[in-house]
């Protein structure tokens, strides 16, 4: 999967593991300007493509995962293996996030607790 692809979807990823601790990701306005170099823009729509196609059984997916670990970071593990399986993300990112958990474990950083009934994800209203 494409870096264009993969950082919006560690964002869904990162959505659905903020419920069982009750948070919510939000997203704002940029703060910087960003000026492009000439590049190939129709190579970036064609790198998006699974954005488009695959968006909607992404999230699916993730409405319907059952983690069965108690703690965040065993959720964390859970959800990229589940990922993993369902041909989401590669081995690769698997690892880096067990490597990054590792890391996380060793500097002593204490993961928020799991909510003992987290808050069922809001339905937009349809205009």
């Amino acid at each position: 999967m494409h870096g264009r692809v993969t950082d919006i979807w560690r964002a869904y990823f990162a959505q659905r593991l903020l419920w069982d601790v009750g948070l919510r990701l939000a997203f704002s306005p940029p703060w910087v300007v960003q000026f492009r170099n000439a590049h190939n823009y129709l190579a970036d729509f064609n790198s998006e493509v699974p954005l488009y196609q695959q968006a909607g059984a992404l999230v699916g997916a993730l409405l319907r995962w059952q983690p069965a670990a108690r703690t965040l970071p065993g959720r964390f593990e859970e959800l990229y293996v589940h990922m993993y399986e369902l041909g989401i993300v590669g081995l690769s990112d698997v690892r880096l996030a067990q490597a990054w958990l590792a890391d996380l474990d060793r500097i002593g950083y204490p993961f928020p607790p799991l909510l003992d009934r987290p808050p069922r994800p809001v339905k937009p209203a349809r205009p």
